[in-house]
């Protein structure tokens, strides 16, 4: 026997837990010599510490008694479960039935724990066993050494009182031989005892350890339904019981505890428990109540309020990666005598701060981004505008690339601060590598795509020099397989530097008013139609030239860059859909295409066969969109100025399906083709000799 010395928590689920002066019975054999394979008192296997546990000596009738409490307890784990055994528990109790004889023949006849009555019928006991016994001795005077295998007992005749008497006085005469006989009775019958004895406390056995009475049988059948509908019924009591004792976010701690053990992204997370809890309730009715409760605690008001991210390990620990950056930018001693001798612990920080921006959880890592009014954003922009050591500078971009996957919130308070800026100034300088340039340019990019409005002062830098350099790298790195990616994200800066711009009217003569970020109305008291939610750019965005618009008018050279526009223009694809925040910015490309036509000088730039394509492309959405899709709108507005700032007057591409479908929307009855039917009734009115009947 042992008994432990120390508590012990198990952290593996081979592993037992126990408190000191608990005992245990060894009940196979272990690889690693530093645990023991053991079965605890309440029946359960597993590996203990052997520097943890002790050998306990003590006498042969409590050793049985520890043995028969073992039994009896693996027994009763598996009648709760149905009456299946484990390969583990079937093992172990071949192995404390070996442990029982040994011991019980270490024990003294008159000290042997007797046996306890079966429930009836029939009655059997221990002394009925000796009877039996000394009944064997009367017939040969010699113990037979083939003993028979089955269980089953012979019960006495009424007649045998007188000869159990005279078999009892030779046993008292030969007490020696009576103990061979026991020794021998026990080695070939000891599973037999085993089970007569588990079988009276009313357990369930395995097949193999059957005593093979029918009558029996039945009974410990009976008292296994009893004892399982008595398990379900306190086991469903309990579940309801405990539902109210589950506290308020319990979700996110089951989450935590898997994102802390698992090493996976808080999204993964938070998928396997939920997974998990759903598939125990439809498994397990009795535990659905419980599992719906903890599912429901989600949507619990701790996980919205604004100090939630104090109650998440990922945000506590972004709050302390943010204050090791902020010490390292504060070292006066590094920053201004260039020492560069943290380079590798400002690495390892940013490293951390990347991944826990990427797999951490994103509602508290939003939260702590946004406090006191974005200040750690503030200290990340501060850090790099300070920093020179390209590789620290590289993982900062992809930081802030990672902050701008985030939210909205994050890109509104990065535009409008010094950072791009600082971008575009390093895109000047003549020393930006190749690879430094798509660093540059893709996070630029991003803090740009949403259509935020910049600054003033921001202009002076992004000015004509800074969309000049933009316009010729399309260019210029397009002619190169290597670099064409660059001149792919030049591109994407020139459709997001368009958004600060509005579309202006491409007629004089149109009742339409231009409002910013390319949206007119002026139809709206008669159509009941707003657009001033679409609005984005500001009055002073509306105000300014379009000074990429004019820059693109006196170009000679644009060939990759029409051509890459009118790609994305057929696929419909928009460069700046990067990520899915709300609310959306206006299609880029789709407003740059009607900015192109809204001039004559940019008009002229495409081919007339570019521009027989997008009379095809513009038929094609007209006749394909819905009315409520706000879209088709848009593709009125750069059909009317194919038509008057184009060279389609001249050519007259599909003339008749383009008078089709507008007279196909002029037909339509829905309220909210009124705004589409007005601008086409004004276009109609305009040119009549190419929108009539006749055509």
């Amino acid at each position: 026997m042992l008994r432990s010395l120390y508590t012990y928590k198990g952290t593996h689920a081979r592993t037992l837990g126990f408190q000191a002066g608990e005992r245990f019975v060894e009940v196979g054999t272990s690889r690693d010599p530093n645990w023991l394979h053991v079965m605890s008192e309440r029946g359960i296997i597993g590996y203990v510490p052997k520097n943890y546990v002790t050998d306990d000596e003590t006498d042969a009738v409590a050793m049985l008694e520890f043995i028969d409490g073992c039994l009896e307890a693996t027994h009763l784990n598996a009648s709760e479960r149905g009456g299946h055994y484990s390969r583990g528990e079937q093992e172990a109790l071949q192995r404390l039935v070996d442990l029982r004889q040994k011991w019980h023949a270490r024990c003294p006849p008159a000290t042997a724990p007797g046996k306890r009555p079966a429930p009836p019928p029939p009655q059997r006991s221990a002394s009925q066993l000796s009877t039996d016994s000394l009944s064997s001795l009367g017939g040969s005077g010699l113990p037979s050494p083939n003993l028979p295998s089955t269980p089953r007992l012979p019960s006495l005749p009424p007649s045998g009182s007188s000869s159990s008497l005279a078999r009892e006085e030779q046993h008292q005469q030969h007490q020696p031989q009576l103990q061979q006989q026991q020794q021998q009775q026990q080695q070939g019958a000891g599973v037999a005892e085993t089970t007569t004895s588990f079988m009276a406390r009313g357990d369930s056995l395995v097949q193999e350890e059957s005593s093979g009475s029918s009558e029996g049988h039945d009974t410990s059948i009976g008292y296994e339904s009893e004892m399982r509908s008595d398990v379900e019924s306190g086991v469903q009591a309990s579940i309801k019981s405990l539902v109210s004792q589950v506290p308020e976010g319990y979700l996110r701690t089951l989450v935590e505890e898997v994102r802390s053990n698992a090493s996976v992204s808080f999204t993964a997370s938070h998928q396997v428990v939920e997974i998990v809890l759903k598939s125990l309730g439809s498994v397990l009715p009795a535990l659905h109540p419980l599992c719906s409760h903890i599912l429901a605690s989600k949507e619990s008001k701790t996980d919205g309020s604004e100090e939630s991210w104090q109650h998440s390990v990922d945000g506590c620990r972004l709050v302390a990666l943010l204050e090791e950056l902020r010490a390292c930018k504060d070292d006066e001693q590094q920053r201004s005598w260039a020492l560069h001798e943290d380079e590798h612990t400002i690495a390892s920080h940013l490293t951390d701060l990347l991944d826990l921006l990427n797999t951490g959880d994103l509602e508290a890592c939003r939260r702590v981004l946004a406090l006191d009014d974005f200040r750690p954003l503030l200290t990340l922009v501060q850090y790099y505008q300070m920093e020179t050591r390209w590789p620290l500078r590289r993982m900062l971009l992809q930081v802030f690339g990672a902050v701008c996957q985030m939210s909205a919130a994050n890109i509104s308070y990065l535009s409008a601060s010094v950072f791009p800026v600082e971008l575009a100034r390093e895109m000047l300088e003549s020393t930006c590598s190749e690879e430094q340039l798509q660093y540059i340019s893709l996070v630029l990019g991003m803090v740009l795509c949403m259509g935020d409005t910049l600054p003033y002062p921001h202009f002076s830098v992004m000015n004509e020099s800074f969309l000049l350099l933009l316009l010729d790298g399309i260019e210029r790195y397009n002619e190169h397989p290597d670099t064409e990616q660059l001149a792919e994200l030049y591109l994407t800066l020139v459709l997001a530097f368009n958004l600060q711009y509005t579309t202006p009217s491409f007629s004089s003569t149109s009742s339409i008013v231009t409002l910013p970020n390319g949206m007119e109305a002026g139809e709206e008291g008669r159509t009941g139609i707003s657009t001033t939610e679409e609005t984005k750019l500001s009055q002073a965005g509306a105000d300014m030239e379009n000074v990429l618009i004019r820059l693109l008018g006196q170009r000679e050279h644009t060939k990759h860059f029409t051509e890459k526009l009118l790609l994305l223009f057929n696929r419909e694809e928009d460069p700046l859909a990067m990520f899915e925040h709300e609310p959306r910015p206006p299609h880029s490309v789709l407003k740059m295409m009607r900015d192109m036509y809204s001039t004559r000088a940019t008009a002229s730039i495409f081919y007339t066969n570019d521009e027989r394509v997008v009379c095809d492309i513009i038929i094609r959405q007209l006749t394909d969109l819905p009315a409520d899709d706000k879209r088709r709108n848009e593709y009125l507005h750069l059909l009317w100025g194919v038509v008057e700032a184009g060279g389609w007057q001249e050519h007259q591409h599909r003339c008749h399906e383009v008078s089709t479908c507008c007279s196909n929307i002029l037909a339509e009855e829905e309220p909210v083709a009124l705004k589409d039917q007005a601008l086409i009734q004004r276009l109609i009115d305009s040119y009549p000799k190419f929108f009539n009947d006749d055509n």
